[in-house]
């Protein structure tokens, strides 16, 4: 399985030319293997690689999102941060400048070692500076915490995506991915949970709950890190629990999906055509737009709840920040389960972002609606946010082929992509309470203009075909066969 090693998608190299052994056996191979063998296959892809995946996501996104919790515990009153400066903001921003300086860079230590080395080491080490941030005595040793956890963090998506990429078929991928990002989701919920429980915590030494919440949720992390080490997988041409004929079926759907395309040479032209790509920095504001939205959710949620509930206590809140991520794991699922059926990509990702908008127009008009609606309105938000951001991930990974331009375009959209996680980070100041105008508007903004990006990219790629369909774009092939996605051969879908 030549074309997939090291993480490579594309199955447009050699070994697949009119002809060749590796074409005509993955040919038979594929004629031998009935729908319901490929169903079977498939399941058994999701049970090697999902796990371990989903564990490390789940884990993940509570060390970096469990600070909206830590607030509401006492965190800016024991490190004397004032509740009306920008500190607590600059605390959460920092984790996205370390998300977006190391996301290229991780995923090419991915091609040069292995995901299991890269993603686990990573993860582990989270672990224990999210312990380190329980143990903190002052704001500057917060922010020092939080920037090394953000270039910790910065290779899980980006790796996680990459490496799913190498074993299933183009329409397979985005189910996959968003059950994934449902982890994060319930992390969201879990942390609730586990807040919950720790927030009743009073030790001899004078801590209270807020960094108990870092340092058991830390402790966490490392213990589940080392034992899905032994279950992680890396790239297909070393996963002895896949048969031969199992992996040349793999390659061959992937192939007739329209994944045609190599880039396993990093030479001056692969270089300039991976720079040069319009749908790699179209997709980085895309995904600005959508986790802006994404982040206000996760970050500020139990901000905005004790302003809807000002005489509730800190568990009462928890208990009404769970649901809202709950509603937004199934919708995740909902629309990327009709998307992968359908084979549709742009229209389920606007469904997205077209839910989310509607919460964003009850919170803009939040003065004349009752706090139960402002409520219902986080649902929204939130539900049509998380399930827009897999889908916005897969309208450039189902359009990009070829190992290096794979690991360069998914690495810079999640690195541009954080962007929006920087602008939410500061879009919910205590300072604007009770109505966070900024917040919403922005994170509203930021929607609106997603929702007509996506519009724009939909038909760049409509375009794009229409000239390869033409013969416009054949003269490439005068250049060689280290083309990527650019191969006259290789049909955008959306």
């Amino acid at each position: 399985m030549d074309s997939i090693i090291a993480g490579e998608k594309a199955s447009g190299s050699d070994s697949l030319k009119p002809g060749s052994p590796t074409e005509k056996s993955s040919i038979d191979a594929t004629d031998t293997f009935s729908n319901a063998e490929y169903r079977k296959l498939i399941w058994k892809l999701d049970v090697h690689l999902l796990p371990p995946l989903f564990i490390l996501w789940f884990i993940s996104l509570i060390d970096r999102v469990n600070i909206g919790t830590a607030r509401i515990q006492g965190l800016e009153k024991d490190l004397k941060m004032d509740p009306l400066s920008n500190k607590f903001n600059i605390a959460t921003v920092v984790v996205f400048i370390g998300l977006m300086l190391a996301e290229v860079p991780s995923n090419l230590l991915i091609k040069k070692f292995t995901p299991t080395t890269v993603l686990c080491g990573e993860c582990l080490i989270l672990g224990i500076f999210t312990i380190g941030q329980g143990l903190v005595t002052n704001f500057a040793g917060l922010v020092a915490m939080r920037f090394i956890i953000g270039i910790l963090e910065a290779g899980l998506i980006p790796g996680s995506i990459f490496l799913l990429a190498a074993y299933y078929p183009r329409y397979e991928l985005q189910w996959r991915m968003s059950m994934l990002h449902v982890g994060n989701a319930i992390s969201n919920a879990f942390g609730g949970l586990l807040a919950y429980a720790v927030a009743s915590i009073h030790s001899s030494n004078g801590w209270h709950g807020w960094r108990w919440i870092f340092v058991i949720e830390g402790l966490v992390t490392v213990v589940l890190v080392a034992l899905c080490w032994p279950f992680m997988n890396d790239w297909p041409a070393t996963a002895k629990w896949l048969k031969p004929n199992e992996k040349a079926v793999l390659e061959e759907r992937i192939r007739k999906d329209g994944i045609i395309g190599r880039m396993d040479d990093l030479d001056r032209k692969a270089i300039i055509r991976c720079l040069t790509d319009w749908k790699i920095y179209l997709s980085g504001f895309i995904i600005v737009g959508v986790i802006s939205s994404v982040y206000s959710c996760t970050l500020f949620a139990p901000t905005i709840v004790k302003v809807l509930k000002p005489a509730y206590s800190a568990k009462q809140i928890q208990g009404l920040v769970i649901p809202i991520f709950i509603a937004a794991s199934a919708s995740t699922l909902t629309v990327a389960y009709i998307s992968d059926k359908l084979k549709h990509r742009g229209g389920l990702a606007l469904t997205g972002c077209f839910i989310a908008i509607i919460g964003y127009v009850i919170t803009l008009n939040q003065e004349h609606v009752s706090v139960n609606a402002r409520y219902g309105a986080l649902y929204l938000i939130a539900s049509g946010s998380f399930a827009a951001l897999p889908a916005a991930w897969i309208l450039l990974l189902n359009n990009v082929s070829g190992s290096y331009k794979t690991a360069f375009a998914i690495g810079m959209e999640i690195g541009l992509g954080n962007g929006g996680g920087f602008v939410a980070s500061f879009s919910f100041q205590s300072k604007k309470a009770p109505f966070y105008w900024t917040g919403f508007r922005t994170t509203f903004s930021l929607m609106c203009m997603a929702t007509g990006l996506i519009c724009v990219y939909v038909t760049g790629l409509w375009y794009e075909n229409k000239q390869k369909r033409a013969g416009k774009r054949d003269h490439l092939l005068q250049e060689g066969d280290n083309l990527g996605d650019a191969h006259p051969g290789f049909i955008y879908t959306y």
